[in-house]
């Protein structure tokens, strides 16, 4: 999905009947010439539409491209390719304009621009094309899936913009990944246990919710800033993450269900205990 563009180095060759190899750079009115076929205008095409545009121009001048049973064949490929300038512009750790190759996306423009700040945002960020917002721009799916987001392909004079995080959820304890995760409106306190890697199997269907009320909420100075709750696992779909929280997974009680024997048995000492077992069955273990 490459877009040509001026500077960019193309390589047109004709085999079969006709041999013939030439190099053309576009110029930067976005054109190409060639003695025999002319003047050309390539630029915005991407690599499939330009294979066609340039097979119909080249079959004008040499019939044999284009018959039945063709005698000659048209190859294009790409040269030497110009360099992009792309801005990278908010919370950037070193925020700027970078020349980058033309084939960067998203994901390598971030990685050249030195990564993105603790206090940028991984879900909101914005490409911006020709002074219009091109894609927004979730992280969450690449970082945590692996799923590469769509229309990340990067362009001349693009601006990328990471905007500040505006949502903080620690999530603790009994989860794979604990950590600072962002969350998005309308997500779950079960999204936000899921992007932490799910619940561990020691984990208790118990989860506690530390939660700092909004400022519109504490008018009244007799109000507490910060509230505690408790919710069931199988309820956390049903309760919305909220900007402060903190989600404490509780881990199941390290209890002992054990019996013991001693005396004049082969293996006497500790067993685990089940319900409806009886002495008979420990004897017999």
């Amino acid at each position: 999905n490459y877009i040509v563009g001026p500077g960019d180095e193309l390589i047109v060759s004709l085999w079969g009947e006709t041999q013939l190899r030439n190099t053309y750079v576009i110029s930067n009115d976005g054109k190409i010439y060639d003695a025999k076929v002319g003047l050309m205008n390539p630029i915005g095409m991407e690599m499939d539409d330009l294979k066609i545009y340039l097979f119909k121009q080249f079959a004008r001048v040499y019939s044999t491209l284009d018959r039945d049973k063709p005698t000659t064949f048209l190859d294009v490929s790409l040269g030497r390719l110009k360099s992009i300038n792309v801005n990278f512009v908010g919370e950037f750790i070193n925020p700027g304009v970078y020349s980058i190759s033309p084939f960067s996306n998203l994901i390598t423009g971030i990685i050249q621009a030195g990564g993105i700040d603790t206090t940028g945002s991984l879900r909101s960020i914005s490409i911006n094309r020709n002074r219009k917002t091109f894609s927004n721009i979730d992280l969450y799916d690449y970082l945590l899936k692996g799923e590469l987001p769509n229309k990340i392909q990067l362009r001349n004079q693009d601006v990328v913009f990471v905007p500040v995080r505006t949502s903080t959820i620690k999530i603790d304890s009994a989860v794979f990944r604990p950590g600072i995760y962002e969350s998005k409106k309308g997500e779950s306190i079960k999204n936000m246990i899921n992007y932490a890697g799910g619940i561990k199997p020691d984990a208790s269907s118990i989860i506690e919710i530390k939660r700092i009320l909004p400022m519109a909420d504490r008018i009244d100075s007799s109000v507490p800033a910060k509230e505690n709750r408790y919710i069931n696992f199988f309820e956390s779909n049903e309760v919305f993450a909220q900007d402060g929280d903190t989600v404490i997974v509780r881990t199941i009680l390290d209890s002992k269900n054990q019996v013991e024997i001693l005396g004049q048995v082969k293996r006497p000492g500790k067993y685990s205990y089940h319900n409806g077992m009886s002495l008979h069955d420990l004897l017999k273990i």
